[in-house]
């Protein structure tokens, strides 16, 4: 494939030719290499924001090769109910095994863009890691192992939590930093249900400012990102709303017109 496909082919590709997107998906997939990601994707309850996955995805290869790449390369879909931690994970595990075999055009021009990315283009390797961090499952740190390597981890709110602020279940002291380290920078964080965990997205926004010019002596140069998945999205700060996806009722119509959302 001579250019790099669009996000609507790899989302047909990547499913078999069973869906085509949502209208909402390709706006979102074209906003977050145009514009960056949004503060807040402000959806119904069940018009399939776990494919923001997707999304992150296709953007994160798309911008593989620029100098100033805008979505991080660890994406983590993070929600405070477990089975929708294993949903995601489930999702995300069906992703990253069309990358490793598929060889539809679309899917491997992403897969390529990921391996070359983690700095071994070979196609013998995995383009995406996947990790699942809850309670009452084996642990399982191949994300960290490889840290230029793309991945998607699904977590709770206390895994992830843990880690940023150097605690890390299940870690000792020498590793907490290291982990802290992966979570805290080249991260895009998908806070689902953030009405339900509103004190973590106070401490996601913290770590925001801490890695910006507002405190931090050195520059960072590494993308992070809180974006919230939510029907009700909470306020960025009192008296201030978020930048927010659909940004108008005119997109927001835009966004979701297609019978099965309607």
């Amino acid at each position: 494939m001579s250019t790099f496909p669009s996000f609507a082919d790899f989302f047909h590709e990547l499913w078999g030719g069973e869906k085509s997107p949502f209208p909402w998906q390709t706006m979102l997939a074209d906003r977050a290499i145009e514009n960056g990601w949004p503060d807040a994707i402000d959806l119904p309850t069940a018009s399939g924001k776990t494919a923001c996955l997707d999304i992150a995805v296709w953007a994160l290869a798309k911008q593989a090769g620029d100098k100033e790449r805008g979505t991080p390369r660890r994406i983590w879909f993070v929600v405070d109910r477990r089975i929708v931690v294993d949903e995601a994970f489930d999702r995300a595990w069906r992703i990253a095994t069309a990358l490793e075999k598929s060889d539809s055009p679309a899917v491997r021009a992403v897969s390529d863009r990921l391996l070359g990315l983690r700095g071994l283009p070979n196609r013998r390797e995995r383009p995406l890691a996947v990790g699942r961090l809850r309670g009452g499952v084996l642990r399982d740190d191949c994300w960290a192992r490889i840290p230029s390597q793309a991945a998607i981890i699904t977590s709770t709110v206390d895994q992830l939590g843990s880690r940023l602020l150097f605690r890390g279940y299940s870690h000792s002291g020498l590793t907490a930093p290291i982990f802290a380290g992966l979570a805290g920078n080249d991260s895009l964080i998908l806070l689902d249900e953030a009405h339900c965990a509103q004190p973590f997205l106070q401490t996601l926004r913290a770590v925001q400012m801490f890695r910006s010019a507002k405190w931090a002596e050195v520059a960072n140069p590494t993308p992070f990102h809180v974006a919230v998945l939510s029907a009700t999205p909470p306020s960025k700060d009192v008296g201030e709303m978020p930048e927010t996806f659909p940004t108008n009722e005119d997109e927001r119509a835009q966004a979701l017109d297609h019978p099965v959302l309607q």
